[in-house]
């Protein structure tokens, strides 16, 4: 059938279910290939399945379909397995792989790719798969076999996208199931161990399907409103959300200290970054899992540490891992009955091979409860923490146990840190399956830990989706930017300025820099900024204030290299349109820009050479870097020349005016006017032109007044009589590069006005 929402009203499931009858030693029922149809439910002596389809109007969008398959239990059964599958032509379809949770990958598939396995060796020497799914889920590893948790879209050329979302993840995992070979897809839960009592009836399955041409924004604001708001940052806040932030992991790693901290502090300080929250991570307590145990490293305890951050201004933050227990901690040893046991063999679970081995906390457990709720209320409310960044949380939910999915199970503790952490503290979730954060957390990450080099080429090829790698968590800051603002704050993680300790090079650490603030919510760094140089501090500057990208659309054009299409810095009414070409793939590409409309005219360039010291602007009239012509200005369709890794933003200029002023373009911010506080014109001569005090920069600003491009021989144009913020400026005539819709050469001319911050 036809992939799009009407064809799901007359589909035909084939379920597989398996289940057995609990407190009996019967073995496992399997039920294969059972058609399930809308007015043909299927029922025996133990069970029913009833499937409905239901329209749903929403906003913005005009409609959806709500998808259900009620499982109705006869007598008490334990569910084992259960799979529907449809038959879709997945032709010329590609298809949005969401990993299981933050750290693995997401990203988009096509027909002849495959999503592997790690491979058994890896797992029995590095036990890298209790990171992820792979000991409960299935990976096949064949070409065409493509699986997808909680949610996916499909996206043909034209960027038509069908959505599918789980609305059920409180009782299991769900995953979405492409054979590209066969072209079916199937809905997968992940019941084992579900106790189902008798006459009760399980909604297993509860689909949110909808579609539309260039709407991934309008489809997730229709799915994040099936979901109850518990964040303390609720609704629509994008001011109060979109934030920078330090934190001590990705400099310091476990050798943080209070002294490190300390020296951080005043550092931002001193050189005035406005940051909002300041977090310490790991390395602070004696075991993971004594949180309270504070070691010698911090000599004065947390209290006063988190006072003289909340004394500069900055929200101070700490590092948790509230369901991992060291094998070496103090609980372990005290409370072995609080940790999570294994049925079979009565020993604690591992849920993973960090600091040398640790467990899951029984979050079930009366004491083990009492026992969060006390750090909790220690760090919060006793020391003064304003946010808890709470990471490893999937170890809460390695095995399912108590008539309960490991679904179910991650969802009630995520519930239950949103009940400690209280309405009014923000909580950062990190290593979780995205659904049980949503509109739970305040924040979250959504990809792997980036560092401080491109790729680990090694656990790529051993297909650890996990692994720590600046490329792999670009790739899922790219494909899971919609949750931003509707769910949580997206953190993609940290970017890395410094030139110390730092493989990636300058083009790799500005792209790091601009997607991570264009498609984040929360953006950290971890350098000591003490130890910048001139052109460290001008990039790092250029990110403030924090911009609030309203993203349209993220899609890859051509293999790893990526448009976004977004709209910010809302000035004199009018949201700037950009396009940022990103480059993650190990070739130099040729891009086409984007062509002319009503809003598009001519195109502003920004990229990393405008952010170093040996960016100026020379006599002749052209912008310079190391004493080259440097281009600005594009003509639309314009084929460029972008290099591997690079990445660069561009503005849209709309077709001149005839009065008042016309903003061209600036310098001193990573996204071009995000830096501008005001632009206004009075009398069509007098500009009004301020900038946000966050920004301190020198800033260099390109503005237009009537008619402003000429024929590449122009001698002269009039040059229009105004002032800008009282002083007369400095007009110049620049070259427009490109020949993109078959334009001649061209000059625009500009009032360039500098200023001496």
């Amino acid at each position: 059938m036809p992939l799009d929402l009407a064809s799901f009203e007359s589909a035909a499931a084939r379920v597989d279910i398996s289940y057995k009858h609990r407190d009996s030693a019967d073995p496992v029922i399997e039920l294969k290939q059972v058609v399930l149809r809308l007015d043909q439910p299927f029922s025996n002596r133990d069970l029913s399945i009833t499937t409905s389809i239901q329209p749903h109007d929403g906003k913005p969008l005009p409609s959806g379909r709500l998808l259900n398959i009620t499982i109705t239990a006869l007598k008490p059964i334990e569910l084992v397995h259960f799979e529907a599958k449809y038959l879709v032509d997945l032709d010329g379809q590609r298809m949005l792989a969401n990993g299981f949770q933050s750290w693995s990958q997401a990203r988009e598939y096509e027909a002849h790719d495959r999503i592997p396995a790690i491979r058994s060796s890896v797992a029995y020497w590095t036990q890298y798969n209790l990171q992820g799914d792979y000991d409960f889920f299935p990976h096949s590893g064949e070409k065409g076999h493509i699986h997808s948790s909680s949610y996916t879209h499909f996206r043909d050329v034209q960027n038509n996208v069908r959505f599918f979302g789980s609305l059920s993840e409180h009782l299991g995992y769900t995953y979405f199931k492409a054979d590209f070979n066969q072209n079916t897809l199937g809905i997968y839960k992940d019941i084992l161990g579900k106790h189902v009592d008798a006459n009760q009836p399980l909604e297993l399955v509860r689909v949110l399907l909808a579609e539309g041409k260039d709407a991934e924004r309008a489809l997730w604001d229709l799915y994040a409103s099936f979901f109850p708001d518990r964040r303390a940052l609720s609704g629509d806040m994008h001011h109060l959300r979109h934030v920078n932030g330090w934190t001590s992991w990705y400099n310091y790693y476990g050798d943080v200290s209070e002294s490190i901290v300390l020296q951080n502090l005043k550092a931002l300080q001193k050189h005035q970054y406005p940051i909002n929250i300041f977090q310490i991570d790991d390395g602070f307590q004696t075991a993971i899992g004594d949180w309270l145990s504070i070691n010698d490293k911090f000599p004065n305890k947390l209290k006063p540490v988190a006072d003289q951050i909340n004394a500069a201004g900055f929200t101070p933050g700490l590092w948790l891992a509230p369901y991992a227990v060291a094998f070496t901690s103090k609980l372990a040893a005290d409370h072995p009955d609080w940790l999570i046991q294994d049925p079979t063999t009565g020993k604690p679970v591992v849920a993973g091979p960090n600091w040398g081995g640790f467990y899951g906390l029984d979050m079930y457990h009366p004491e083990a409860r009492a026992y969060l709720k006390k750090v909790f209320d220690t760090v919060l409310r006793e020391w003064g923490f304003g946010m808890v960044k709470l990471d490893f949380l999937f170890a809460a939910a390695m095995i399912p146990r108590l008539g309960r999915s490991r679904g179910e199970i991650m969802w009630d503790a995520m519930q239950f840190v949103r009940d400690l952490a209280g309405p009014d503290k923000l909580v950062l979730g990190c290593g979780v399956p995205l659904a049980c954060a949503w509109r739970n957390a305040d924040y979250c990450r959504i990809g792997s830990d980036v560092a401080p080099w491109w790729e680990d080429s090694k656990l790529k090829y051993l297909h650890v989706r996990e692994r720590v790698s600046t490329a792999n968590s670009l790739r899922s800051t790219l494909s899971r930017w919609p949750m931003s603002d509707r769910m949580f704050g997206n953190d993609p993680d940290v970017m890395i300025l410094r030139d110390n300790k730092n493989k990636l090079n300058l083009e790799e650490r500005y792209t790091l820099c601009v997607l991570n603030n264009i498609l984040g919510a929360l953006v950290f760094s971890s350098d000591n900024v003490d130890e910048y140089g001139e052109d460290e501090h001008l990039l790092y500057k250029a990110t403030f204030p924090k911009v609030i990208a309203l993203v349209d659309r993220v899609i890859e054009f051509q293999p790893g290299v990526f448009t976004i299409q977004f709209k910010a810095n809302d000035l004199d009414g009018v949201a700037r349109e950009y396009t940022t070409i990103a480059n993650l793939s190990r070739d130099d590409k040729t891009v086409y820009l984007p062509p002319s409309s009503n809003t598009t005219h001519l195109l502003f360039a920004a990229d990393n050479q405008i952010h170093t010291s040996r960016f100026g602007t020379n006599g002749g009239g052209l912008s310079s870097w190391r004493d080259k012509p440097f281009p600005l200005f594009y003509h639309p369709s314009s084929n460029i020349n972008i290099k591997s890794h690079e990445t660069k933003t561009f503005m849209h200029i709309p077709p001149p005016q005839s009065s008042g002023v016309l903003f061209m373009g600036s310098t001193s911010h990573i996204v071009p006017g995000a830096e501008i506080e005001h632009l206004s014109c009075k009398d069509g001569t007098s500009v009004d032109l301020r900038f946000h005090k966050q920004n301190t920069r020198k800033h260099t600003v390109y503005l237009a007044m009537g008619d402003y491009l000429f024929g590449a021989k122009t001698p002269a144009a009039p040059v229009p009589s105004c002032t800008v913020n009282g002083q007369n400026p400095k007009f110049e005539m620049m070259q427009v590069m490109g020949s993109g819709e078959g334009r001649p050469p061209s000059k625009v001319l500009v009032a360039v006005v500098s200023d001496n911050a």
